[in-house]
């Protein structure tokens, strides 16, 4: 498995899941460019890698009406040959809820539950998710048409099934599809273009990444779960000719098996 010479960028790449896929292209020869609004965590980023020389971290936005600034002055001259983009929900991001909590919260009068919302806000909470990477594949998407071998754009989602507990927002289910909705519309636009050079994909992750410290103490594990996801991605783009366009991660056992037979 090797990315050396291939250029790589992670679309959400600071947090749990897209830091392990960041370590696993580094791993694999990847030059890897993660963005991201908070320097904060950009840095926390390249300190836990250590500050790794082939890490090009980027301090800006791949949100609507910044996403092609961001990227033209980050690429320039360079060629782009692969991008995984991280969209899963984190229902463990805050004590008060996943995050997309926030999109529930409506400016000056609070949250507002579904039955609550007027049209208007449902059309914008519902959709943040994908418009954000419909942004960020807007500018990325054309770069990697330019590779000089087989492109690729990796997905990597959530279930959008829901968690016990209620564990996950009425938005962040909504999202979950959404995004789920974009990457098969992007797979199924660039499968029929016959001039169209990248491969999409979709990793879609149907089990808790983050598990809690009970479940860790019970049932430790020599490496991170988002450790294999990592090397899973870097095994898909390394090998163009695999064709699978959907891999369902429904349990450990699935996870250690796709590992296994992708990154090897």
């Amino acid at each position: 498995m090797s990315l050396v010479g291939k250029t790589c960028w992670v679309v959400g790449g600071v947090g749990v899941v897209g830091r392990s896929i960041t370590r696993s292209l580094l791993r694999a020869g990847a030059t890897v460019i993660v963005n991201s609004r908070s320097s904060s965590r950009l840095d926390s980023l390249v300190a836990d890698l250590d500050n790794p020389e082939r890490l090009v971290a980027v301090h800006g936005s791949l949100l609507p009406g910044k996403a092609t600034k961001t990227v033209s002055e980050t690429l320039r001259d360079t060629t782009l040959d692969h991008v995984v983009a991280h969209g899963a929900v984190r229902w463990w991001a805050s004590d008060k809820g996943d995050e997309t909590f926030s999109l529930d919260i409506v400016p000056g009068r609070g949250r507002r539950f579904l039955e609550a919302m007027t049209p208007e806000e449902f059309s914008y909470s519902s959709s943040q998710l994908a418009t954000f990477h419909f942004s960020a594949a807007q500018s990325l998407l054309p770069r990697v048409q330019f590779s000089s071998g087989k492109g690729t754009y990796t997905f990597v989602t959530g279930d959008g099934s829901g968690k016990p507990g209620g564990r996950r927002s009425a938005m962040a289910e909504i999202n979950s599809y959404h995004l789920w909705g974009l990457a098969a519309a992007m797979r199924s636009e660039m499968a029929q273009s016959d001039s169209s050079n990248v491969l999409v994909r979709e990793i879609r992750i149907g089990i808790s990444m983050n598990r809690a410290e009970e479940e860790i103490a019970h049932d430790p594990r020599e490496r991170r779960l988002s450790e294999d996801t990592g090397d899973i991605c870097a095994g898909l783009i390394s090998n163009p000719n695999i064709s699978d366009e959907v891999l369902n991660i429904d349990s450990v056992e699935k996870l250690i098996s796709l590992r296994q037979e992708y990154a090897a």
